[in-house]
């Protein structure tokens, strides 16, 4: 590898870790100086303005219609700035979308998918062994904490370097999804495969995150040709389910009370709360159904909720949903659009294919990247969409 190519790795890498990284650090610094935001526009900045210098020398197009369908969401996202409850808070949420989607096209178009790959596998890896190093030595900011009776909880859900254990379990599931393509198409070593799928794969199970986990079982079959060994994953997989459903018919509370996290069955009828949520949400965005109420702005609009169901959900839990909420009609239609693009054009792809698995399958029970500024979760997006050919 050449100098221009290790020091493009370096400065992924740092995108990377600035970007995705929680440092926890505001407590310590300036009143008026949000430290955590200033590290991610340093390295949205950087992306944005690298990217702007290629583009500028080599030209930019928008390589085929999916991409297109992407390109027209933050489109859309700019225009709508002025109608939001908070427009430099949503003009933030916007450039950081931007700047994970002109960062990674820049990457693919000047190296090749395979190098994208090649960063995105070690780039993660830091990742990941820095979320091990907050789980086991600072236990406090790398598991999960609730407050229980005034008491405040450590559980041994791991959320590592993210705020939450369910953005650690999507995480990993992500990568490992990267790595399993990566490692078929000779991208990265053997040894380096099994030690980094191994760590990931054990996180993801730490995370105890259920909508990750089973997201990446199934998004990971696509991966591969259909074969025996595929076959006999979705025969047994048959078989489990129809155990489950056999024993659920005869003790169905019984059965909801052992797979529900905190033994309470109604955590799995309502889908941990969801329920409650969606019809609330939805009747706020009938509100204002033309223009939302801002992309980003969810913390900020959704406290009105607490009168009706009684606490504050951080998101609407549901990508299509989120997008009315914060755009209006017209992100509705585009998310449907770019979710949707997936049934009608073939991608040669895999690995853009089990990305539009796991978009899917994910995007039913959470907010996805709409959720508030970009991380990991708009990673899949971006990849799926360039990954389409013309």
């Amino acid at each position: 590898m050449n100098r221009i190519r290790l020091f493009n790795l370096f400065l992924f890498s740092i995108f990377i870790i600035f970007s995705l990284f929680v440092f926890r650090i505001r407590e310590y610094g300036s009143d008026s100086v949000d430290f955590q935001i200033v590290l991610r526009l340093m390295a949205w900045g950087g992306g944005i303005l690298i990217a702007f210098i290629y583009f500028y020398k080599f030209g930019f197009r928008v390589s085929n219609n999916h991409e297109f369908l992407f390109f027209a969401f933050i489109l859309l996202a700019i225009l709508m700035l002025p109608f939001s409850m908070l427009p430099f808070r949503s003009f933030v949420v916007v450039l950081s979308y931007a700047a994970f989607y002109f960062y990674f096209k820049y990457v693919k178009s000047r190296f090749g998918d395979d190098f994208l790959l090649y960063s995105i596998s070690l780039s993660f890896f830091i990742v990941v062994c820095f979320s091990y190093f907050y789980y086991l030595a600072l236990p406090d900011l790398g598991r999960h904490i609730y407050w229980l009776n005034d008491v405040l909880f450590v559980s041994p859900r791991m959320s590592g370097v993210f705020s939450t254990s369910n953005a650690m379990g999507g995480f990993c599931a992500v990568y490992c999804l990267f790595l399993l393509h990566s490692f078929n198409k000779s991208v990265i070593t053997k040894s380096f495969f099994i030690i980094a799928f191994l760590l990931s794969l054990a996180a993801l199970l730490l995370s105890d995150s259920k909508t990750a986990f089973i997201s990446f079982i199934f998004s990971s079959l696509f991966l591969y040709r259909r074969n025996k060994f595929i076959l006999f994953v979705i025969l047994s997989g048959i078989i489990f389910t129809s155990l489950l459903i056999i024993y659920a018919a005869f003790d169905f509370y019984g059965f909801l009370g052992h797979v529900s996290r905190h033994g309470d069955p109604e955590e799995v009828l309502t889908f941990t709360g969801r329920t409650y949520i969606w019809p609330a949400v939805f009747d706020m965005a009938l509100e204002r159904p033309f223009t939302g109420y801002g992309i980003g702005v969810t913390s900020l609009a959704l406290p009105r909720l607490e009168d009706i169901i009684g606490y504050t959900p951080a998101h609407a839990h549901n990508l299509i949903l989120q997008a009315f909420f914060s755009l209006g009609l017209g992100g509705m239609l585009c998310i449907t659009a770019i979710l949707g693009y997936n049934f009608v054009i073939k991608c040669k792809n895999r690995l853009g294919n089990s990305m539009a698995v796991y978009i899917i399958i994910t995007s039913l029970f959470e907010a996805s990247f709409l959720s508030g500024v970009a991380g990991y979760s708009i990673i899949p997006v971006i990849y799926m969409v360039l990954s389409k050919e013309k």
